[in-house]
């Protein structure tokens, strides 16, 4: 069996967990020295004079020394689609993440002796379209098998891996929060039971009390962080019936800063501390990519996932059938949907939008006045739906005409809406 990997991408650090089908659980790549701890640091330095790159530690220091040229913050250069010149060449964002991500696998084909990947997942902490679509680029230029790779919310990879543990850990809400160079997140996640299957619902906060981390390199500083972490805890965790909070992050590589805030957290709570949250999640939710049916037992729903599920009514063999077009629990990047057919007395497409946690169904309606007229049942259309987020769908229908008869118009009439 190849490699199954989770991949926890971020500006500052980036890690590695590995998913050993022998234990049934991820496994961190740990690579000793200054990155014993796992955090690689999302840095790319290109070797003076040679096609040759590092990254992480090593990168840093041959750039020091003068022996090559750094680049960091890979992922706002790619969110933002800008490049850097070194040694008179120009490289893209996207041939930028390429390099990196490919030192980056090497090192578990390395250590694990295997060169085959099977799964990999990129665990992020926010998606956005654009920045997905530049991944995959890049992705392709490591020559990664697109059926293989994954993108991943931290909520998402939070709430699998939480579930993950055994339930005594989690039976009412499960917190988290996360301290880095980009910012405190704070996490939750509950069961909404009564449902077959059961809902994991999980969001992520970004708080505004985030702070930078050179604040905890003075005592001062490390007090003034302890305080402002207390009266985050105190805000969120407050009147909740939250049974562990997990603490994550390079902010927490070290708590012993925060005696106010432990105190508060570990208040009738069982609290863990340590890195490879976001990579052990996405490392499970590889693997689990990699089976025939998925065994995840719950339904997700959260930031990367629809709530909804979108569908419409459609003639087939004269029955009047329910065309799913997304299902509520979707990866919204990798769903799209199409579908033909032939209109039969209609000017309107009602498409219904149904929240998972509800009966309420909302209705998408688009109008087909813009087609040719032609006599009933001589259109064909072709409809599209696709999604720029978890709240974002659009929607778009083809004219494809009624073969030599009514040619197709190129027609296409596209609508975005918002849904819950």
């Amino acid at each position: 069996m190849g490699l199954i990997l989770g991949i926890d991408l971020c500006d500052s650090f980036s890690q590695i967990s590995v998913y050993s089908p022998e234990k049934k659980a991820p496994e961190p790549l740990l690579l000793g020295g200054a990155e014993s701890n796992g955090l690689i640091s999302t840095t790319l330095c290109k070797v003076r004079g040679q096609d040759s790159w590092l990254i992480g530690t090593e990168a840093y220091q041959r750039a020091l020394m003068g022996e090559g040229t750094m680049v960091d913050k890979l992922v706002k250069l790619l969110m933002r689609d800008t490049s850097a010149t070194i040694e008179g060449v120009q490289y893209s964002a996207v041939q930028l993440m390429a390099a990196f991500i490919t030192q980056l696998i090497r090192l578990p084909k390395i250590i694990y002796k295997e060169e085959e990947i099977d799964g990999i997942a990129f665990g992020l902490r926010q998606l956005d379209p654009d920045l997905l679509d530049r991944l995959t680029e890049a992705c392709d230029l490591c020559g990664l098998d697109r059926k293989k790779v994954r993108f991943l919310s931290h909520t998402e990879c939070f709430a699998y891996y939480v579930a993950s543990q055994p339930k005594d850990l989690w039976p009412n809400t499960a917190a988290a929060f996360d301290l880095t160079e980009a910012g405190l997140d704070y996490f939750e996640m509950q069961v909404i039971r009564g449902r077959r299957p059961q809902i994991l619902q999980a969001a992520r906060e970004p708080l505004d009390e985030a702070f930078d981390l050179d604040l905890l390199e003075t005592p001062m500083g490390e007090r003034m962080a302890d305080t402002i972490l207390s009266a985050c805890a105190d805000r969120k965790l407050q009147k909740k019936l939250v049974s562990s909070v997990f603490l994550t992050g390079e902010g927490f590589i070290s708590v012993d800063f925060a005696k106010e805030f432990l105190k508060k957290v570990c208040n009738k709570r069982k609290v863990f501390s340590g890195q490879h949250l976001f990579a052990d999640g996405a490392a499970l939710i590889a693997y689990d990519g990699t089976l025939p049916e998925s065994a995840f037992p719950y339904l997700c729903i959260c930031e990367g996932r629809l709530a909804s599920t979108i569908s419409l009514y459609a003639l087939q063999d004269g029955k009047n059938e329910q065309l799913i077009l997304a299902s509520a629990g979707s990866n919204w990047y990798e769903s799209k949907a199409s579908a033909e057919f032939i209109l039969d007395d209609v000017h309107t497409l009602e498409l219904m939008v149904t929240p998972f946690a509800t009966q309420r169904v909302e209705t998408i309606s688009l109008s087909l006045d813009e087609l040719p007229a032609r006599p009933n049942k001589t259109t064909r259309i072709q409809l599209i739906v696709s999604f720029s987020s978890e709240s974002r769908v659009t929607v778009r229908v083809i004219d494809k005409g009624f073969g030599e008869i009514f040619p197709a118009s190129g027609i296409v009439i596209r609508k975005d809406f918002l849904i819950s």
